[in-house]
């Protein structure tokens, strides 16, 4: 008689909390748009060299780069496999430009000017995407 009285109270929860769960609307799905992570991943490289550039000039305390980094993952991939392919871009970058200059010169304002143009170029087609 108890077992009874527990299956039908256990059946009555599963039917009420189906039955509510069942009469909420489903929200749409929205596609949300990001630009492709092979753009992405290259800009988060080209911030990874102006970061080295920075650094091995003023000091590992200047993150003017890296903070745009942050930015940038913010905003494309807060989360999973796009953040990790932009943190090994980042890295990759950081990492290639080391080995390119190893001292800071006079020749660095350039170096850096450069880098960052590339930025500007990659930035541009990014958000071109979002319009096509």
């Amino acid at each position: 008689m108890t077992r009874r009285i527990f299956s039908a109270a256990v059946f009555a929860c599963l039917a009420l909390g189906l039955s509510g769960h069942a009469q909420q609307p489903q929200q749409p799905q929205i596609p949300v748009a990001q630009a492709p992570i092979e753009m992405v991943a290259n800009l988060a490289e080209v911030l990874g060299r102006a970061h080295a550039v920075r650094t091995l000039c003023n000091g590992d305390t200047d993150s003017t780069w890296r903070n745009y980094m942050l930015n940038l993952m913010a905003i494309e991939a807060p989360s999973g496999s796009r953040r990790a392919a932009l943190t090994d871009g980042f890295n990759r970058g950081y990492r290639s430009q080391n080995r390119e200059t190893t001292t800071c010169n006079d020749r660095m304002p350039g170096i850096e000017a450069g880098i960052a143009r590339r930025g500007q170029e990659l930035s541009d087609a990014i958000a071109r995407s979002y319009l096509n």
